[in-house]
């Protein structure tokens, strides 16, 4: 049996005819249905391994479908497919993830072709090819490589500029190509080859930065840090110690850990990142407004950026809730000297209202995706040599 199988139900046969095609372009084995039954009976005799689900059909809703999912234990990954708006969207997969399913994701019909392909070619089963063993091997031998996501920066002319890139880890897959990090990174936290990672990616990071700078690139680099290694009084010294070896100044290194990562012993983390900060290093909180930090541990901490979760700006233009979430971190952030970043920017109507509210800092595709550093500073040397540089484009 193929080890990469979908299973699609949808009442809509030519979105279920879309799926299979791109499925199988991919690599799949595909079994789609429009009937709740039948679907409950494949997920047993087909075993898939991914499942697209529309929320919205006769007879069942992906909501119960959902719920059934989790009753059986599924282990399949599931995206979430429907013609509501983005927001339900969220909050269906925000409840996939709270019943304990894999969700891949959710995304608005009409279903878009390219998003869809690359979803499933990138949560594809690797033939258990991905285990500690090869991860060890991959790590050990500089297979995991370092990708770069430009930040633009808003100057006093009112014109963004691209002065700091985000490092995301990839693994060169022999096989399969470029595995992206929620394949491996999980696996690396379970068996404790995080720290092995992670002192991989930084020492990759530093040596980029370096060579930028000889070329006269000089750029900050956002790296994340995973909470792990927030129980470990030795990091901030070992850091600072690697980026003195290549002689750049800690400035140019902001770390970033996640709003969840900082709460699970807040303690220990301030030790730390109290530490990082005295040695020069900036420090942001990633993915602010997921999780259930109090504001007076914000307060607190001692952070540069908070990075706005990429839910809510997507959905800043069209939702007034999330719209109200994304002004009141900027305003908190604002009011506590703190710069904001606001991922998953990608559209210019979002770019401009971003603008208007005082946000000086973006990334997500409107820029560029994650690219390699080759593709990275010639990005931003042509984008940075645009005199007018008012209308961002996309990464050629």
């Amino acid at each position: 049996m193929n080890h990469d199988r979908l299973l699609s139900i949808d009442d809509e046969p030519a979105v279920c005819e879309l799926i299979k095609n791109v499925a199988e372009d991919v690599g799949y084995a595909v079994r789609t249905t429009s009937d709740p039954d039948e679907f409950r009976d494949s997920v047993r005799s087909f075993d898939p391994t991914v499942i697209v689900l529309d929320l919205q059909m006769p007879g069942a809703d992906g909501v119960e479908l959902l719920r059934y999912l989790a009753e059986v234990k599924c282990r399949a990954q599931v995206l979430v497919v429907s013609r509501a708006d983005g927001k339900n969207l969220e909050t269906v997969k925000r409840q996939g993830m709270a019943h304990g399913l894999d969700m891949m994701g959710a995304l608005c019909k009409p279903v878009p072709v390219p998003e869809l392909g690359t979803l499933l070619k990138n949560n594809m089963e690797v033939d258990g090819e991905i285990n500690e063993q090869s991860l060890a091997k991959a790590i050990e031998n500089g297979d995991i490589i370092v990708h770069y996501q430009p930040k633009i920066h808003l100057t006093e002319n009112g014109t963004w500029k691209i002065d700091a890139v985000e490092a995301l880890a990839r693994w060169q897959h022999a096989r399969h190509g470029l595995v992206m990090p929620d394949a491996f990174v999980p696996l690396a936290e379970e068996t404790g080859l995080i720290r092995a990672l992670s002192e991989r990616v930084f020492e990759s990071v530093i040596k980029q930065v370096r060579e930028w700078s000889d070329e006269g690139l000089v750029l900050s680099v956002a790296v994340n840090l995973s909470a792990s290694i927030l129980d470990d009084l030795r990091f901030p010294d070992q850091l600072s110690s690697l980026v003195r070896q290549h002689g750049i100044e800690e400035s140019r290194l902001i770390v970033e850990i996640t709003e969840s990562g900082v709460m699970s012993d807040v303690a220990r983390a301030m030790d730390i990142l109290t530490r990082l900060r005295i040695k020069g290093f900036r420090l942001s909180i990633d993915d602010f407004g997921l999780g259930y930090s109090s504001l007076v541990q914000l307060y607190r901490m001692p952070f540069n950026e908070v990075k706005i979760d990429k839910s809510f700006v997507m959905e800043a233009i069209n939702d007034n809730e999330a719209r109200t979430i994304v002004c009141s971190i900027l305003g908190l952030a604002n009011s506590l000297g703190m710069s904001v970043c606001a991922e998953g920017v990608e559209s210019q109507k979002t770019l401009e209202f971003l603008k208007s509210h005082d946000c000086k800092t973006a990334q997500g595709y409107l820029v560029s995706a994650p690219v390699s550093p080759d593709a990275a500073a010639r990005l931003i040397r042509e984008w940075n040599s645009d005199k007018d540089g008012t209308e961002p484009r996309k990464a050629p």
